[in-house]
């Protein structure tokens, strides 16, 4: 397979469903930008080398032998100690592949159960702790949450206790083990296909604790309802990109960051008590650019945005306070963009942005991206 074939595949699915699957190697009061503080440091120094200039990339490309080229599904997450977290074909060993620093798979974590019948497992996220929770739809209208152990095995399987109709589409874990989860909620009418954004903090057993009321839920709903096509879907109208293509993880502060899919990008940081600790928003410059998605490396965050029709993309860095520290624009080599379509790893000391892209002879490949 080549990379070319690689990067128009997956731009097609993404481009057509909430899950973008692409063909590469195995193993969502009153709207405000927060504006950066002229006293902090890291504004201060996003200033001094530019705040609104771009900067460019130096680019490494890494092979790794023991992994073949298979569908997988984005976004792909990394941990702490530089493992990759892969969701991988659902026509195949279906499951998240963990693989360490150096490629060679170290775990499969799959959704397997006695008692319930999965139907698919979707999104996941890394705990704290490196444990990996799923979000697992089975052939009921329960929604569950899969705690793994480390060798892969379920731990627990924690269902989602509403009391309503939801599809749960993010999730993420509290250091106290609580999780955050993100969706749309349906209308009591089930001949009513209106869906509307849910976000709740539920209790490691699965209790609804909090249901959140976020700021922008309603300017989100309405463009929904407005048919617009940043957020709506013509080939099915209760889905809502903002919510289910959105992105979220923990950080080093003990909040999880919610991230809803719109340009510019919002960004909530929310507490284990269900205290939204601060809001603020991530501009591409670009309103044509939308995220991608988004990771977290100590006390900063990257977040991608793609401009879909020429697939052009850049790297915007903040801090957990929403000040600007960096833009890069996305490398070219032989005329081409050079990243790759999976964001998958960032890490900030030393600084450095993780593609997967394909190898010759169909094999995994890394492209590291670090500042020039």
């Amino acid at each position: 397979m080549s990379a070319n074939r690689f990067f128009s595949i997956c731009a097609l699915a993404c481009l057509s469903a909430p899950i973008c699957v692409a063909q590469v190697p195995a193993s969502a009061p009153k709207e405000t930008t927060r504006a950066a503080d002229p006293a902090d440091p890291l504004t201060a120094k996003a200033k001094v080398a530019g705040q609104h200039a771009h900067r460019s990339l130096s680019i490494e490309t890494k092979k790794i032998p023991s992994e073949l080229a298979e569908v997988f599904s984005l976004p792909p997450r990394c941990d702490a100690d530089g493992n990759f977290y892969i969701r991988t074909n659902p026509e195949g060993d279906e499951g998240v592949r963990k693989l360490n620093s150096k490629g060679e798979r170290v775990a499969l974590f799959q959704a397997k159960s006695q008692d319930l019948k999965v139907n698919r497992p979707t999104d996941f996220s890394i705990g704290p702790d490196g444990d990996v929770y799923q979000i697992v739809n089975v052939w009921d209208i329960s929604q569950y949450v899969f705690a793994y152990k480390s060798d892969g095995s379920v731990r627990s399987e924690i269902k989602l206790q509403t009391g309503f109709r939801f599809s749960p589409y993010l999730v993420g874990v509290f250091p106290s083990g609580d999780l955050l989860v993100s969706g749309l909620k349906y209308d009591h009418d089930r001949n009513n296909p209106v869906t509307w954004p849910f976000t709740g903090i539920f209790s490691s057993g699965g209790d609804l604790r909090k249901e959140l009321v976020l700021e922008d839920d309603q300017k989100i709903d309405d463009l929904a309802a407005s048919g617009d096509p940043k957020v709506a879907s013509v080939q099915n109208p209760s889905f809502n990109h903002a919510v289910s293509q959105g992105a979220m993880a923990t950080a080093q502060d003990g909040n999880v960051y919610l991230m809803r899919r719109l340009s510019p990008a919002i960004f909530y940081a929310i507490s284990a008590g269900g205290e939204v600790v601060r809001r603020f928003t991530v501009d591409s410059g670009e309103e044509s650019f939308m995220p991608v998605t988004m990771h977290i490396a100590g006390s900063r965050i990257a977040v991608l945005f793609r401009q879909e029709q020429t697939r052009k993309e850049i790297i915007k860095v903040i801090d957990l306070e929403g000040h600007e520290v960096a833009t890069y624009d996305e490398p070219v080599k032989d005329g081409r963009p050079a990243l790759g379509m999976a964001f998958v790893c960032y890490t900030n000391n030393p600084e450095e942005f993780t593609f997967l892209t394909t190898m010759e002879n169909d094999r995994l490949g890394l492209v590291i991206a670090s500042p020039r």
